[in-house]
């Protein structure tokens, strides 16, 4: 019987979140489709399930998978649905020209690029038109730098704006281009306050205590601020497949997080205080650190694994991925188009489903055991997001997993200190006891920045750190057959995937029922 490319495992929350994606693709970008056709598709499907199983003609093993995925079908094309309809009878979504608007900031704003170097993007919510209220709308509203950039997410404004029809595949009420400078109305809720505290003095003490390449790396690397990074910078990491380390991706939010449930764990608190401080912490790093698409993800993967201890239950990393993707695509849809959140997630899953395997074949090869973990994680994380970067860029990073591994030893370290001494510096003024605490320990991280940032102008100024590959779906369907094949021959070779032969496509309903992994 033929060997499985997909080890053992609890795949059930596989199937809705494959589908909940998959038909927000659909809906998002594309043919127009009438808004009942996909929630009464689904809904057949599961009551045409339900009718047979009930009638005995099939047992519920035989349909489960089918009727789960026409229940999700459903479920997900009506939330769409309700969600287009609010969006559609918005006062803004009438406007046509110039109006007044008020709203709330919701996200850092972020440059429009070399083209509009003194323009800014920055997504708000509407709640007034013209002086007549209106639920909250999503818009993305772009202006002066001078007047934007340094607004706070939380700051109520108001403004006039010249008004736009959103884009395909966008769930917004309009796109809006301020006409006139913003007047602030009130300021910021006080968590908001706080985080751009902390978020400016890190900036402020990196500046003091590092040089200007190590200065705009570590609030990258800690909180996602890339604003102070050279272009330079930025070519060497992309080069070298390190942006993901600049990104606050789902790593770094468990190291920073995962460490604090740690400590508090070691200091003998019970299992449901330590799920209590630790809800805390991912909610406060997620305002910390802005609610990114692989930011979101990681939250609630980590919210899930919390609840499942609360409940003194052993964690499951592939329900808790699946469970993630479905909360979230329901919650924010455009999460479906966003390239973070697929490379997010498509990560996430190869390295619970193959870097073990990989590990163990590496084990098999006499490489050293922290060596080939580091190696396993790196090779595996490449190969899984290989399609999707081919998708978007068209180039192969060649040099993706020596930069990661290198790199590796230093990452969690500078993810924990650099936390640290973000929150340490903001207590007190800019010159207290706290900010001079704060600078040795960023002194302290000088040595494994020049690393860091060694190991990407070194790896990534090569001209051959990248190829090119097609671009397009053409360029990820040749990198997709090629990552396959290679996951297949470890999965073949490796000792660790020795029970999951005859485990293929035919038994795909018993893995989604039974399997566990162990």
């Amino acid at each position: 019987m033929p060997v499985s490319i997909l080890p053992p495992g609890d795949y059930r929350l596989a199937v809705p979140a494959a589908v909940t994606w998959t038909v927000s693709l659909l809906i998002l970008l594309g043919p127009p489709l009438p808004a009942w056709a996909l929630p009464v598709v689904g809904g057949v499907i599961v009551a045409a399930g339900a009718i047979a199983v009930r009638c005995g003609w099939v047992a519920w093993a035989a349909v489960s998978l089918v009727v789960v995925a026409g229940g999700m079908v459903a479920v997900t094309a009506a939330a769409l649905a309700v969600r287009d309809e609010v969006r559609s009878s918005h006062p803004l979504s009438s406007v046509d020209g110039k109006a007044r608007v008020s709203g709330v900031i919701r996200d850092d704003a972020v440059a429009l690029g070399p083209a509009a170097a003194s323009r800014v993007a920055v997504r708000v919510d509407v709640d007034d038109v013209a002086g007549h209220a209106a639920a909250p709308g999503a818009a993305e509203l772009t202006g002066a730098s001078d007047h934007w950039a340094e607004l706070v997410p939380g700051q109520r404004f108001s403004v006039v704006v010249r008004v736009s029809p959103p884009r395909r595949g966008e769930l917004l009420v309009a796109r809006l281009s301020a006409v006139s400078q913003p007047d602030l109305l009130g300021r910021p809720p006080p968590h908001q306050r706080i985080a751009t505290v902390v978020r400016d003095r890190l900036q402020y003490l990196s500046a003091r205590g590092l040089g200007p390449d190590p200065a705009g790396l570590l609030p990258g690397l800690v909180i996602g601020d890339t604003s102070g990074l050279s272009s330079e910078v930025r070519e060497d990491f992309r080069a070298a497949g390190l942006t993901h380390l600049v990104a606050v991706s789902g790593s770094n939010f468990a190291i920073v997080c995962g460490a604090a449930v740690m400590a508090v764990r070691m200091l003998g608190a019970t299992p449901r205080v330590t799920v209590v401080v630790g809800m805390v912490m991912v909610v406060c790093f997620v305002i910390l650190v802005r609610p990114s698409p692989s930011v979101l993800r990681a939250a609630m993967m980590g919210m899930i694994a919390l609840l499942a201890l609360w409940g003194s239950r052993r964690a499951q990393a592939l329900p808790a991925l699946g469970a993630a993707t479905v909360v979230g695509l329901l919650w924010w849809p455009e999460l479906a188009t966003e390239p973070g959140f697929a490379l997010s997630v498509i990560a996430t899953g190869g390295l619970v489903l193959w870097s073990a395997a990989l590990r163990d074949r590496l084990r098999g090869w006499r490489v050293p055991p922290g060596i080939a973990e580091l190696v396993a994680m790196a090779l595996t994380a490449q190969l899984v997001t290989a399609p999707v970067v081919a998708l978007l860029s068209g180039r192969f990073t060649v040099v993706g997993v020596l930069a990661n591994v290198a790199v590796a030893p230093v990452v969690g370290l500078i993810g924990i200190v650099g936390t640290a001494a973000a929150i340490v510096g903001a207590l007190g003024p800019p010159d207290g006891v706290g900010a001079m605490c704060a600078e040795l320990m960023i002194r302290a991280l000088a040595p494994e920045l020049w690393w860091m940032l060694g190991c990407a102008r070194v790896l990534g100024g090569q001209s051959w750190s990248t190829v090119p590959v097609p671009s397009g779906v053409a360029g990820a369907a040749m990198v997709a057959a090629a990552t396959v094949f290679v996951l297949l021959a470890v999965t073949v070779t490796s000792r660790a995937v020795g029970d999951a032969r005859g485990a293929g496509g035919g038994r795909v309903a018993w893995f989604w029922h039974h399997g566990r992994r162990d």
